[in-house]
Parts: C-alpha cells; structure tokens; sequence
C-alpha cells in the first residue's frame, strides 16, 4: 500500500476514502486518460499498432521494444506529480495508488521490475526516489521483484523544458547497469516520460550490460514535449 493517511482528496479536499475524490477522478479520467494504439515512444497515433513506431521513432528506433502508459501529463495530473517530487507531498501517493491499482501487469513474460534512477544528490534533496517508491508499489502489486539495476552516474541538469537534442546531450553516459541485467526482461518504471531520452539513455545502459529485453512502463506521457 502507499502512503495512507486521513481520508481527504489530494487535490480539492473534500472527503475522500482513496487520496482522490469522485469529482477530481472523473476530472483525471476526462481530461488526462491515455487512448488508442500507442507507438513505442508512448506517443498516440492513427494507425499504429502496439508497439510500432511513429515517423520521428523511425528515424531513430528507442533501444526498448514498447511502452505501456494510461494518463496523459496535464492538469490536473501534472500539478499531482509537481506537489509529489518537488513539494514533498507524500500524501499524493493514495491517489497515485488509487490512478495504477486497475492497471495490470502489461507484461508478463517481465522478469523483473528496475525504477529509472534519480542522482544521489537529487534523492537527498527530495528525501525520496519517486520512481523507486512506485516500481515497489507496483512490484508487490504485480508479484515481481523490484532489482535496482541501475546507478546514476552523474547529476544531469534538470530536464523539465528542455528539448530533445538538449535532454540527450544532457543524459549521456549518464547510467550505468548492473550485470546482473544479463539474461533478464527488464520492466524499466518512471514517473512521466517526457521525450523518452531518459528511457532511452537507461534501456541502451541495460541493453550494454546483456539485458535481454527492456520495456518501459510510465505513469504519465508528456505529449506537447519539444522532441
């Protein structure tokens, strides 16, 4: 379980039993839930498959072979997400718990469950790993294990409003893999993707160190972000 504390809606406060209330949940339902056939990169698009890629993906393939994502990035779900990493708000956890507790396993030949790591240093200054604490709400939900197989190598500058070029220079060389990767489906867990260079900076690090496949799951996918 996340987080659990008084009954009242994360969002607007009024009486709530799981972190968000009626209202604020047929909001988030309304305006943030993802549809329709995915491309690898999490992005919608007419005509795709599961799995298959968009034109910018074409061009240069994600090292991960798919996606799994069901909320968009956007009011009110991003000012959930902002309270959560950078106020500190734990609380905002029963209603993350309450956004993932349908969703089921979206893979289940997975091996194992690897949080994206923040640096030491971001992890410090916020006093949690947000994408550690979901991977492991999801691990027990979906009995897999949770193996943190990757490292932060070094700090990278905050990625919020960069563009893609910019977020991949940002990022490279930016994680290292354990081996114990080899041989093993990796599920790679992350908050928000937002131009996937995150992603795909940490699956081509798993990738290196003889992981056999690597997908990725998000709690939400930025879709007006600079690629």
């Amino acid at each position: 379980m996340f987080f659990d504390l008084i009954s009242q809606c994360v969002l607007c406060g009024r009486l709530a039993e799981s972190g968000l209330c009626r209202h604020c949940h047929l909001e988030l339902e309304c305006h943030c839930a993802l549809s329709g056939p995915l491309c690898r990169c999490a992005l919608p698009g007419p005509g795709l498959e599961p799995g298959a890629l968009c034109g910018r993906c074409l061009d240069r393939p994600p090292p991960f072979t798919a996606s799994y994502c069901a909320w968009v990035y956007g009011f009110p779900l991003d000012r959930l997400l902002n309270a959560y990493k950078h106020q500190g708000r734990l609380t905002v956890e029963r209603a993350l718990e309450t956004l993932t507790r349908a969703q089921p396993l979206p893979w289940p030949e997975a091996d194992l469950i690897c949080p994206l790591p923040a640096h030491w240093r971001r992890r410090w200054w916020r006093g949690f790993d947000q994408a550690e604490r979901l991977a492991v709400a999801l691990g027990r939900r979906w009995r897999r294990p949770v193996v943190p197989l990757l490292t932060r190598t070094r700090a990278t500058h905050h990625q919020q409003g960069s563009g893609r070029a910019e977020r991949v220079r940002n990022l490279r060389h930016a994680f290292r893999a354990d081996s114990h990767a080899r041989g093993r489906r990796v599920l790679l867990v992350d908050d928000v993707m937002t131009t996937g260079a995150s992603a795909r900076a940490a699956a081509r690090a798993l990738g290196e160190a003889g992981a056999k496949e690597v997908r990725v799951w998000a709690l939400a996918r930025a879709l007006d972000a600079r690629r």
